[in-house]
């Protein structure tokens, strides 16, 4: 596992062309979503705000995963001649949108898995928690000014008794919980719908199934992922107010993203692309 994360370092390297788009993907979405929290004053504003965003995102994904294997593919290629560069940079540019019409469906598909595994385990935990500890009544908020602004969010925290606090407490370790089982178990999923199967339902129980057939590896590929995601997490809290600092904290944050799928995708082009 040391020499998989060690040789990931130099893929990773040879493919950093592709944070160009991940970069502009990101740029745009920030946009859009300071445009829509600044117009959003009811649910359905919200919700089609929402799917919106969804279809921007799974467009991204589709694409962008799909150049990635790409570009790692052609870091293994050895280009003397300018004219074949020109020629393979622009047929890595092209692959953006022929993973779009690939895989956009999918992901599709696995945006709206994600959305009822989270609802449906997060109901389980929440019943838990509301039967065993006490509950909150969300009816008086504003949900929507809630989840479009940080302010909102903080006026509401501000107004809520230390019994809804402690429910808050729970449910926050509730989703903490669940998502790292979930994390987990699906692993795998973005692989093997980008190099296997593209039924988004099937290639879930295939990777979970290939998750636990490796799991001693899968194990220790999710804690290290998990350990560089929440390092760079604190530095990015701790030095997001010096400019300098998080530009290079930014540029870690964009890296480590790429690192982390050129990972994944290594790893299981090593355990089962064969």
């Amino acid at each position: 596992m040391l020499r998989l994360f060690k040789n990931c370092f130099n893929i990773t390297n040879g493919c950093l062309i592709v944070a160009v788009p991940l970069i502009v993907f990101l740029s745009i979405f920030g946009w859009y979503y300071t445009f829509a929290a600044a117009y959003i004053n009811d649910i359905s504003k919200f919700i089609f705000a929402a799917i919106t965003a969804v279809v921007l995102v799974c467009g991204c994904m589709s694409g962008w995963f799909y150049m990635l294997k790409k570009a790692m593919y052609m870091s293994t290629k050895i280009i003397v001649f300018d004219r074949d560069r020109v020629k393979a940079l622009r047929e890595l540019f092209m692959s953006l949108l022929n993973g779009i019409g690939k895989l956009f469906l999918p992901m599709i598909g696995v945006v709206l898995i994600y959305f009822i595994l989270y609802f449906g385990l997060l109901s389980v935990v929440c019943t838990i928690i509301s039967k065993y500890v006490a509950s909150v009544d969300f009816q008086i908020y504003n949900l929507a000014s809630v989840f479009m602004s940080s302010q909102e969010l903080i006026n509401q925290m501000n107004e809520l008794s230390n019994e809804e606090l402690l429910v808050i407490d729970a449910w926050y370790l509730g989703l903490i919980f669940v998502t790292t089982v979930v994390s987990f178990l699906t692993l795998l999923w973005i692989p093997e719908i980008v190099y296997g199967e593209k039924n988004p339902y099937k290639a879930l129980f295939i990777s979970i199934a290939k998750v636990f057939k490796t799991f001693k590896h899968s194990f220790c590929l999710f804690i290290y992922i998990s350990f560089l995601i929440v390092l760079i997490s604190i530095l990015n809290t701790l030095l997001m107010f010096n400019p300098f600092l998080y530009f290079i904290v930014l540029s870690l944050y964009y890296y480590f993203m790429i690192y982390i799928v050129v990972l994944l995708f290594t790893y299981y082009e090593q355990e089962f692309s064969n």
